[in-house]
């Protein structure tokens, strides 16, 4: 038996083998949202680092796993039945990078689990989620995990849209991050992006810092959030070198 030359691509691309290891994760998730490291005769510290672990991963996982459930976009889209040469994205591609994303972000946004008016008047509720907010609005902390993860994909998608060249994984986070802070909209419109479009991917990284207004106000949180996601894109082109 001889395998065919693209056999790596074809296994990490396959939407069912992601929807198996997705499920996969989703239930060690829920083994160690169920048991106690006692019953199962576990040391606690070790049980408390693998349930952290699974269930952190099972939050991507659940999306991965309704993704899953309807055909990929680009089938829909195009009228000759073949997917269009876009390659999936860094994040959406790796329940691991989900993850890391999903901490970054959430991290700098906030957990709010009813809704409230942001720094500009906007009703916000979560991870900063604005869409179709209306006050008295209550989520679960997972319903907003699982909210968060499903528009760090969404975001990563419209940023792919005009970001024309490759970045490291740690880059696309940071960017990924400042587009859900600042709108697709503007990001893709930024001199930040045309930089990354030339080549010049340390000079994007510095372009982060300009961000750090809103409602026309320079604020301290958007100051530190930016330089943090600065930080992070030049440690990415650093490792990458």
């Amino acid at each position: 038996m001889r395998l065919i030359p693209n056999w790596k691509t074809v296994l990490t691309r396959a939407v069912s083998l992601w929807f198996l290891f997705a499920s996969l994760l989703a239930l060690l998730g829920f083994f160690f949202a169920t048991f106690n490291p006692h019953s199962l005769g576990w040391s606690p510290v070790a049980f408390a680092a693998a349930s952290a672990l699974f269930q952190t991963l099972a939050i991507p996982a659940r999306v991965i796993m309704q993704l899953g459930l309807r055909p990929p976009g680009p089938f829909r889209r195009d009228e000759e039945g073949a997917l269009r040469n876009r390659s999936l994205g860094l994040i959406a591609g790796s329940g691991i990078a989900l993850s890391t994303a999903l901490a970054f972000i959430g991290g700098w946004e906030g957990l709010r689990q009813e809704a409230y008016r942001d720094v500009i008047g906007v009703w916000t509720v979560c991870y900063g989620q604005t869409k179709q907010v209306s006050p008295g609005d209550q989520y679960s902390k997972a319903e907003c995990d699982e909210m968060l993860a499903a528009e760090i994909l969404v975001y990563e998608a419209a940023l792919d849209q005009c970001l024309a060249v490759s970045v490291p994984l740690g880059m696309k986070i940071a960017l990924v991050s400042w587009t859900y802070n600042v709108g697709a909209s503007a990001a893709c419109q930024s001199t930040l992006v045309r930089r990354a479009n030339a080549g010049d991917l340390a000079g994007a990284c510095t372009e982060l810092k300009r961000w750090n207004r809103a409602g026309g106000r320079v604020w301290h949180g958007l100051t530190r959030r930016r330089i943090s996601e600065m930080e992070m894109c030049q440690q990415a082109l650093r490792d990458s070198r």
